[in-house]
């Protein structure tokens, strides 16, 4: 009909299925066409309705799709569809009260409860109110004791609530009706293993294993544990019996080479940290691992060159930037340092006072007085009570012959502590000047 114009006679439930039938490919725009010719040919056919105000909806054209629906209800007000699109466009517009009132309507008069339950549920927990999301996902649960999502997100409200021993309430009553529920054993084990209560986190996870032999995660969730108990050579184990049941991943390749450093095996962690950064590049946690190994041997050379490497896969990583400040600064390239460190600044308005200090301690070294001011102004709006930046901040307005202001910051700093020995090498100044002593 759309290649040649014509026009032919079908049913609703046809343009219904050809609708269907292209959103189910994500082909909108033909369902779009369909909708519109279905509606062309049964102007008040509600299902056909229905679904241009679901395509309205996922194009964020929430008022026309409003209208149809306020027609819709006025012609079927019962109508189930109407209701959970009506909220979806509320919870989307982060009017969640106004979704949750008009899905508990909606419970008066429909059977089939569970989707809002879990809507309603849903909607508590993205506005964080665990505690009034509980009872809902409970009752999903009771109803499908299959439903593992709403399990998960029960657990999650627990978890928030701080109610452990909910959770674990929840889970054995879950086990009582479906002993091999792997998910439940799961969820077991990872709250186990929150409490160290290691040996027993360790136990759901076989259970989980014994439920379903392919469920890698648990093999992985095993595997970590066994790492924290010591139990080295049983992780690995674990860590390759998850790899053969799915392909290779970064994350499980790094644990297995921290694995095989604890075991003091060189080659085979050089050989699965290697596979690590092959399998993800950008594996951060990988590439700062391999770096502070050299670093601990002090082969610097090696360590600058797979941090510069590392660097080019993450570019804005501040661990990465980090290191390489912190490899030059060590070197005594105070110059390349300054230019990692200020990267950091660059990226981040809240840094930590270790970077603050080691900026601050290379412009000292490579005496850029005028840029250490301006540093350490920056960071004492962070850390106002540090005293080595006040008698910083005394040293570099001495050197500008800025005598009143100078002497401001540094009894400010004598109020706190004495200045240390670096500093009065780096600013003889302070000795020298008569005024500021007193």
């Amino acid at each position: 009909m759309l290649k040649t114009n014509s026009v032919f006679y079908f049913d609703s439930s046809d343009f219904i299925n050809i609708s269907h039938h292209y959103i189910d490919k994500a082909n909108f725009s033909l369902a779009e066409k369909s909708i519109k010719l279905g509606l062309e040919q049964h102007p008040k056919n509600i299902d056909l309705m229905l679904l241009k105000s679901e395509l309205l909806i996922f194009n964020s054209n929430y008022q026309v799709a409003y209208e149809i629906l306020n027609f819709v209800q006025e012609i079927d007000p019962e109508n189930r569809e109407v209701y959970l699109q009506k909220a979806t466009i509320y919870s989307k517009n982060n009017l969640s009260d106004e979704a949750i009132e008009i899905l508990k309507k909606a419970l008066l008069f429909i059977d089939d409860k569970l989707e809002i339950w879990n809507m309603i549920g849903m909607e508590f927990l993205l506005n964080e109110n665990y505690e009034s999301a509980v009872p809902f996902f409970k009752k999903c649960i009771d109803y499908d004791n299959e439903d593992y999502q709403s399990l998960y997100n029960l657990i999650f409200c627990y978890e928030n609530l701080d109610m452990i021993d909910e959770s674990i309430s929840e889970l054995s009553s879950v086990l009582e009706k479906r002993p091999y529920s792997k998910i439940a054993w799961h969820q077991l084990g990872k709250i186990y293993n929150k409490q160290q209560k290691y040996k027993e986190s360790i136990s759901a996870f076989d259970f989980a294993i014994i439920s379903d032999d392919q469920f890698v995660s648990a093999y992985i969730e095993k595997a970590k544990i066994l790492e924290k108990v010591d139990k080295i050579s049983e992780a690995i184990m674990n860590y390759r019996l998850a790899i053969e049941l799915s392909e290779g991943n970064s994350f499980v390749y790094y644990r297995i080479a921290k694995c095989y450093r604890k075991l003091d095996n060189k080659k085979f962690f050089l050989n699965y940290i290697k596979k690590a950064l092959r399998e993800e590049p950008g594996n951060e946690k990988a590439w700062v691992f391999l770096i502070k190994d050299y670093l601990k041997k002090n082969n610097y050379r090696q360590a600058k060159y797979l941090a510069s490497k590392a660097l080019n896969n993450n570019i804005n990583s501040i661990k990465l930037l980090k290191l390489n400040a912190e490899i030059y600064r060590d070197l005594g390239n105070y110059k390349e340092a300054i230019k990692f460190y200020n990267q950091i600044v660059d990226f981040k308005q809240t840094l930590s006072w270790k970077i603050w200090k080691g900026l601050i301690g290379c412009l000292l070294n490579s005496k850029e007085w005028s840029e250490l001011l301006r540093i350490s102004l920056r960071a004492k709006k962070q850390f106002p009570n540090k005293a080595i930046l006040d008698f910083t901040i005394s040293g570099c307005l001495l050197k500008n012959g800025k005598i009143n202001e100078a002497i401001y910051f540094y009894q400010s700093g004598k109020k706190i502590s004495q200045v240390p020995d670096k500093l009065i090498k780096s600013f003889p100044e302070f000795t020298q000047n008569k005024t500021l002593l007193v």
